[in-house]
């Protein structure tokens, strides 16, 4: 009985151990709880409700990771560029080539964020809390084109620290400065059409002035090579 007895003292006290650990062994005190936390708040954040509300889904995707067309995806943005862009776009001031279609590419956006009398849908408040959402979210994997030439991506590369577009975007596109985007895996052609409508005064709003500078000069072919080695960096790997 006494042998017995012990050996029920001994798995209750290896249950428990195995309990406060988390209930994995070697997994840190309390980890468990915590990443489930962390997942709630995510799943009641305002700004996921608002994304859907405002059909923001229709074009960016399902959590902001799969972009129609030559939309870009927004998931783990910067969340000071992208609430500025949003109310840009509400506004006015956001403006660009034209699409697919033969229309606008903002045109959409602003579409369902006002209304056809010209009132707004969206608040600044509610912006922000949108682009707070949506960059707290994981980055979509990069699906650059798979005919991308090896000797296009190793010349973008060049070209990139050549124009010193890491000033202000970070080494390889991915630490922005505040208001600054993420452009590292961003879509390729979405990364083509805004230089070429920044370098062509197509797009002038917010921080943009700044950066007609860098590629005022720079030929299509050029932009394309750029584009070609961003749209290869997977943030999601770091």
């Amino acid at each position: 009985m006494k042998r017995i007895h012990r050996h029920l003292v001994m798995a209750l006290g290896l249950g428990m151990a195995l309990t406060l650990a988390g209930g994995v062994v070697g997994q840190p005190l309390g980890l468990t709880a915590v990443a489930k936390a962390a997942d709630a708040k995510k799943k009641k954040h305002p700004g996921k409700r608002l994304y859907m509300r405002k059909t923001c889904m229709a074009c960016h995707g399902r959590g902001g990771k799969r972009a129609i067309q030559d939309y870009p995806n927004i998931a783990g943005q910067e969340k000071t560029y992208l609430a500025r862009q949003i109310m840009d776009i509400v506004e006015g001031k956001r403006t660009g080539g034209l699409n697919a279609q033969g229309k606008p590419r903002a045109e959409a956006m602003r579409g369902a964020l006002v209304t056809p009398e010209g009132e707004p849908r969206i608040t600044k408040d509610e912006a922000k809390q949108i682009a707070d959402w949506l960059s707290g979210l994981d980055p979509a994997k990069p699906r650059p084109p798979k005919d991308l030439k090896p000797e296009d991506i190793a010349a973008g590369e060049k070209l990139y620290k050549k124009k010193r577009c890491r000033t202000c975007h970070g080494k390889m596109g991915d630490k922005p400065l505040k208001g600054y985007p993420y452009i590292a895996g961003q879509k390729y052609e979405y990364i083509i059409h805004q230089m070429q409508d920044i370098r062509d005064k197509k797009r002038t709003n917010g921080k943009v002035k700044v950066m007609f500078n860098f590629v005022k000069k720079l030929k299509d072919e050029e932009i394309a090579q750029i584009a070609a080695w961003l749209s290869t960096i997977d943030r999601t790997a770091k």
